[in-house]
């Protein structure tokens, strides 16, 4: 009797451990990733990283870099991600290190080849860091897109600084044809040397990150008001404005007074009306008395073109060039060279260049030169080079032409991609030029 008992309890016992077992195995749930040691890849800025990643229970316990020809010092920064992908046990929700954007995305890439328990093999989408200065949503619009194609006309500038120091610049072109035609008006202003905020001095304010920080501090974006003007200048081929007889002092920071401005017919928003008042509209005159005086032997030639991936579709950012020229000397008196983004994020294909929306590469105060030198530098450089004479072609001494050396040891540039992009708008524009004959010839290196 006690055996058999003893037999009835084992039997329960083993019922019962096989029912848990059998609930284990049908509840459980299986694990993310194989088990196993996978090498994993995925391009980065220069090269291709390669990953060894261990995986047990499903889940990733291990990640080392097996290969890589990556910038040394940028990727030990992207490396930072293995830990947090390890805890994290993927790459989702991950995003990349500040100033190793390109690395970072490689890594995360790679662990998104993964092969996983259930045989998906999800789209990776690329990523940016949290460095993001402008991120934040922004209710105010405004473009500063470029008009695109083929602009040529007479040129007329006009700097002066007013304010405490700030300088505003004024560009006119007109119609050669038409003198009286304003095709173009572009206003800018830098901030002060001296500014109270020290990463706006000296800073362009039409395509920087200055807009962004004047909007969250007053509800208006600076560039609105030259936009609008600039915009009433071109549809009323007018440069010079009428005194407001009822000005009031006492209303000019009062965005709804009628009395409030200097000049009358002009429409302003809150926060730059001094910049339109004090510097715009004085410096249009200038120009105005300029063209019915002496004129001008400047032309003006600018292409702007929309960048395309290997599809055909726009990446969201628009290159454009623009080249002074005195016709009596043919040479160049001014160039400038720049890469603008587009006016919403969503346009922007690259994830880690969205938060430059409605800024340039030329002009942004965060923006990284992947070339490892600024943007603004490689451009001011060019056009102090065509000013002494050099050619549009030859650009080999110019910053990020090319390889520098160690950057350890030299803080090197590498080649940077815009200068290809320039090459090409270069051509176009010299080929008008020296079909209007207004240039003189411009070699190209062996």
């Amino acid at each position: 009797m006690r055996s058999l008992i003893t037999l009835r309890k084992s039997l329960i016992c083993t019922g019962v451990a096989l029912a848990i077992v059998g609930c284990a195995t049908t509840t459980a749930p299986a694990g993310k990733y194989l088990d196993g040691t996978h090498e994993v890849s995925a391009k980065g800025k220069k090269s291709v990283i390669t990953l060894n990643v261990q995986v047990a229970d499903g889940k990733i316990t291990d990640i080392t870099t097996k290969s890589h020809n990556e910038t040394e010092s940028l990727f030990l920064n992207a490396e930072r991600l293995l830990a947090k992908i390890v805890t994290n046990n993927g790459h989702e929700g991950i995003d990349a290190v500040s100033g190793a954007t390109f690395s970072s995305n490689g890594i995360l890439k790679a662990i998104n080849s993964l092969p996983r328990t259930d045989g998906t093999q999800p789209e990776y989408v690329a990523v940016g860091s949290k460095d993001d200065s402008s991120s934040d949503d922004f209710k105010l619009k405004w473009s500063i897109q470029p008009q695109l194609g083929l602009i040529i006309g007479d040129y007329y500038y006009e700097e002066a600084r007013f304010r405490q120091g700030h300088m505003g610049s004024m560009a006119v072109v007109l119609d050669s044809a038409n003198p009286s035609d304003v095709i173009l008006a572009e206003f800018n202003e830098s901030g002060r040397p001296n500014y109270y905020t020290r990463m706006y001095q000296d800073v362009p304010k039409r395509m920087s990150e200055y807009n962004f920080s004047m909007g969250k501090k007053k509800g208006t974006a600076w560039v609105q008001s030259a936009l609008t003007m600039e915009k009433l200048i071109v549809e009323q081929d007018k440069l010079t404005f009428e005194l407001n007889p009822d000005y009031d002092p006492a209303l000019r920071n009062k965005l709804k007074q009628p009395n409030r401005l200097k000049y009358a017919d002009i429409d302003v928003v809150a926060g730059a009306s001094n910049s339109i008042q004090q510097s715009m509209i004085p410096l249009t005159a200038k120009i105005h008395n300029q063209i019915n005086g002496e004129g001008t032997s400047l032309k003006f030639y600018q292409n702007a073109e929309k960048l395309l991936d290997a599809k055909g579709n726009w990446t969201g950012v628009t290159s454009v060039l623009r080249l002074v020229v005195d016709t009596n000397t043919k040479a160049i008196t001014k160039a400038y060279y720049d890469e603008i983004f587009a006016d919403e994020k969503s346009s922007i294909k690259d994830a880690s260049l969205k938060k430059f929306y409605r800024q340039s590469k030329y002009a942004s105060i965060n923006y990284v030169e992947p070339a490892r030198i600024g943007f603004n530098v490689m451009v001011d450089a060019l056009n102090v080079h065509l000013q002494e004479g050099g050619s549009l072609f030859d650009i080999n001494d110019l910053p990020a032409t090319g390889d520098t050396g160690s950057y350890a040891a030299t803080g090197f540039t590498k080649r940077s991609n815009s200068w290809d992009i320039y090459l090409n708008q270069a051509e176009l524009l010299y080929k008008q030029m020296k079909q209007d004959g207004v240039i003189s010839t411009h070699s190209k290196p062996i």
